[in-house]
Parts: C-alpha cells; sequence; structure tokens
C-alpha cells in the first residue's frame, strides 16, 4: 500500500524544492509549501509568517487530511499512482484527480462510475491495471487537462510550458 508520507514529500518537492518555507504570491494569493491562501481560507495567518518547520509540518497534515484522504491513497499498491493523483488533486482539485484515475482505469479496460469520488470500485479498479499503462493514461489527461485550463485562463506561454512539465512526471 502507498506510504502517504511519501507522496506528500514527492509533492512538496515539487512545491518547494528545498523545503526551505518561502512565501510567494500568485493567482491563490498567499502561498508556502503549495498552501494557497485563496484556497485554504480556515489557516492562520501565521502559517505563512512562522518558522519553516513549522508551516512545513501543518503543510503536511493539509495534504495527507484533505488530499490524501479522499482519494484513497493508502489503498492504492502503487506509489507513483499514488504519488502523481495527489499531485493532480493537490493542483487541479480532488474531483479532477478522481475524475481522471476513473476516466484512465476505464480506458485500460476496468470501468468504473466516473464521479469524481473514490470508492473501493475505484480503487480496486486502480489496483487491478497495469501501473505504467495507469501512469501514462494520468499523464495524458493532466496535459489535456492543464492545455484546456490555459486556454480558459488565457495563461502565458510559461504558465503552461510549467503546467505540462508537471504533467509529465511520471510519480517517481
Amino acid at each position: 500500500m502507498a506510504n502517504i508520507a511519501a507522496a506528500v514529500l514527492y509533492v512538496l518537492r515539487d512545491e518547494d524544492s528545498r523545503l526551505r518555507g518561502t512565501v510567494t504570491t500568485d493567482q491563490g494569493g498567499k502561498t508556502r509549501f503549495g498552501i494557497a491562501q485563496k484556497f485554504h481560507p480556515e489557516l492562520d495567518p501565521s502559517f505563512y509568517t512562522c518558522p519553516a518547520p513549522e508551516a512545513l509540518a501543518q503543510a503536511q497534515l493539509i495534504y495527507a487530511k484533505d488530499y490524501a484522504a479522499p482519494l484513497l491513497l493508502s489503498l492504492i499498491t502503487s506509489q507513483p499512482t499514488a504519488n502523481k493523483l495527489l499531485d493532480v488533486g493537490i493542483n487541479c482539485g480532488v474531483g479532477i484527480s478522481a475524475r481522471m484515475a476513473q476516466t484512465a482505469v476505464t480506458t485500460l479496460g476496468k470501468p468504473v462510475t466516473v464521479d469524481e469520488h473514490i470508492g473501493p470500485a475505484s480503487i480496486a479498479a486502480i489496483n487491478a491495471v497495469d501501473s505504467s499503462k495507469l501512469m501514462a493514461q494520468l499523464i495524458t489527461l493532466s496535459k489535456i487537462y492543464y492545455r484546456n485550463v490555459a486556454v480558459i485562463e488565457r495563461a502565458s506561454p510559461d504558465e503552461l510550458a510549467s503546467w505540462l512539465t508537471r504533467a509529465a512526471k511520471p510519480g517517481i
């Protein structure tokens, strides 16, 4: 079964490669360790000013509770698959990540309901398909998603390039 802490670390390395806790400002407002103010208004503002180790611990809890748990990542047998689904869930939303997983396994011959909620049938299908083929599907679906978002949001070429680079990462 997938290790949630390892999946969280995988994503954190994308968000802040040296885990320094640098605060940036983007479309999501203040952002630290990938946790954006816009998407986590419940967070105490001190998250953005406290010592980096304290903020890192909070970010790890948020990723585990708000993203990994609803995706049932601890039940997935492939660590790279869990890593990728967490990455998509954090960057695009848990529902989008679930929908991509459900679409991918259906395409690979294990049809499930595409309802943006991971349950036992989705987990069984994810674990039953070839993980390398699943990863290829997830990468393709991620790229399609990011291209669509780029058109809707009129993203810059640099933003799109960054998103597509992230989409292409195989979860390892």
